[in-house]
């Protein structure tokens, strides 16, 4: 069997949750002895230059960031539609939504549905992806099978849109955290004592509202920091916030380089706090979970799900209760012990191999 996957989820994203999930997908099918072809010629994404699986060609932005992606992306989407027209494959699972394909597809294809946030929340959150929920339902009717990421995702797509339950299957996410070799050498430079959050700071992630809530707790306390892992540097509003909340000495931004030091980062942490209002899945509780790391999610969406009874959880739109669990865990090492052990046990339902496997059967049945 033979799968095509595009160019979509990778041509100008150096990181991210999509070309992750997809490259991790892509490596694991090869390892269960399945041909997967990536039509790709042009690439800056971190996962396919620093591997051997696959053979990209990384480019400069010589036009200023957009204007040399969108040229990139044209290119990589001519000889994607090229890969397609050869018709050599026997199932396509195209990695975003954009439509190029359709016409030029003659076999099944396969579409994954990480969220519902934009759909969902409409203009809220509307720069998140540029496919209108209009086109999404004639990808969904076009499409033989649509993979959704959690139970709640799943329900999530029936209530949005005009879709089967028996045309959608639950493919839980993983992560390469769970056989990732650090090396002992390897360490990093952290405060005695932090919190650590991951990602993106927009909108839906809570931030804000999230730095608010703890700021009294660092204040109480100088020696407990913050560290916000990735998303780039604080915006001006975000240093406007951290300063007049007194935080300047105590809230940083760092960089993530390799998934070696997001690991120590994990690993060095008093806990993980995810405030999102609202996720998919929340690929970085299995992340946590494999670094023995201490969960503090809100309750909200999937992450019950993901998460079960190894996690301490919050009401997202509560200050004082976010602030409680966060002092909970500083206070009391036997709980931060419980949930790194409960943390490991949760975090085996989840595999590369299992998340491989049941993507397979899809492929298997429409094939």
């Amino acid at each position: 069997m033979k799968i095509l996957f595009d160019h979509q989820a990778f041509t100008g994203v150096r990181y991210g949750g999509v070309s992750r999930y997809f490259y991790d997908l892509m490596v694991s099918l090869q390892q269960k002895g399945v041909e997967t072809q990536l039509s790709l010629l042009f690439s800056n994404n971190a996962y396919l230059l620093e591997s051997d699986a696959f053979r990209v060609q990384s480019f400069s932005y010589f036009l200023g960031f957009m204007p040399t992606n969108m040229l990139f992306s044209q290119v990589n989407r001519l000889w994607s539609i090229a890969q397609l027209k050869r018709n050599q494959y026997d199932v396509f699972h195209p990695t975003f939504f954009h439509p190029y394909f359709l016409n030029h597809t003659k076999k099944p294809f396969v579409l994954t549905y990480h969220d519902a946030i934009k759909d969902k929340f409409g203009a809220e959150f509307g720069h998140i992806d540029n496919a209108s929920k209009e086109l999404k339902q004639t990808l969904f009717d076009r499409s033989a099978q649509v993979i959704a990421v959690s139970e709640n995702t799943k329900q999530d797509l029936i209530e949005l849109f005009r879709i089967k339950p028996e045309k959608i299957t639950v493919v839980h996410h993983a992560t390469a955290f769970q056989n990732l070799n650090v090396p002992e050498t390897f360490q990093i430079q952290v405060p005695e004592m932090y919190l650590l959050y991951v990602g993106t700071r927009n909108d839906y992630k809570n931030f804000a509202p999230f730095l608010k809530a703890i700021a009294p707790t660092l204040t109480k306390n100088r020696r407990i920091h913050l560290i916000c892992a990735g998303g780039g540097a604080f915006n001006p509003e975000e240093t406007q916030l951290i300063q007049q909340l007194g935080l300047t000495n105590q809230v940083g931004q760092r960089g993530i380089d390799s998934d070696v030091a997001l690991f120590r980062f994990y690993q060095n942490a008093l806990a993980f706090v995810y405030p999102s209002l609202y996720e998919g899945f929340g690929i970085p509780i299995l992340e946590a979970f494999a670094a023995g790391c201490p969960v503090i999610l809100s309750r909200a969406s999937c992450f019950p799900e993901v998460a079960q009874d190894a996690a301490l959880y919050f009401d997202p739109k509560s200050e004082a209760d976010l602030r409680q669990q966060v002092e909970k865990i500083i206070a009391d090492d036997t709980l931060r012990q419980s949930l790194i052990r409960k943390g490991y046990e949760r975090g085996q339902y989840f595999s590369l191999e299992k998340t491989a496997s049941q993507t397979l059967q899809v492929y298997q049945r429409i094939a």
